[in-house]
């Protein structure tokens, strides 16, 4: 695919639970979220060599993490496949997608894992009540995170990390 200059804006982005197989995902968009805040820092060995002084690093492990902040409703499935994953040990690793555009968008970029939750809600008087999700990826039998790219008409590649 031949990339093309655009502005990305966060609005764009999405985030996507697994309701399907690991194997045959069936990625449900989650439409209440608010801001996500994606992160994926290198781990980092010292490589050192005598043919420098400069002291020389490689990349080890990639530690991914981040915020996803979503509007709380309780009537809503995506919120709370989010806040039950949060709240309870059997459902602690939810298969989710994390794109900075839509599963629809040619050359959208992101991560899949199955997911750590964990959560914080700020109830001030004033506010509406949204809940902000830590996630970091889970162990899991079925796969290990993955770099996504999104291809033509929808059909994902995933490369391991």
């Amino acid at each position: 695919m031949a990339e093309t200059s655009v502005v990305k804006t966060g609005i764009a982005g999405a985030v996507y639970r697994n309701a399907g197989t690991y194997g045959t995902p069936t990625w449900t968009i989650i439409g209440l979220v608010r801001d996500v805040s994606p992160s994926m820092k290198w781990n980092r060995s010292d490589a050192s060599a005598r043919q420098t002084k400069a002291v020389l690093q490689a990349k080890t492990q990639v530690a991914i993490s981040g915020q996803i902040v979503v509007r709380a409703d309780d009537a809503d499935a995506g919120y709370q496949a989010l806040f039950d994953a949060a709240m309870t040990v059997s459902a602690s690793a939810l298969d989710m997608m994390i794109l900075d555009g839509l599963v629809s968008v040619e050359g959208a970029k992101g991560v899949r894992a199955h997911m750590n939750l964990d959560f914080v809600q700020n109830q001030a008087i004033g506010d509406v009540i949204y809940t902000t999700f830590d996630y970091d990826p889970a162990w899991h039998s079925a796969g290990y995170p993955s770099f996504v790219e999104m291809g033509a008409a929808s059909a994902p590649t995933f490369t391991a990390f």
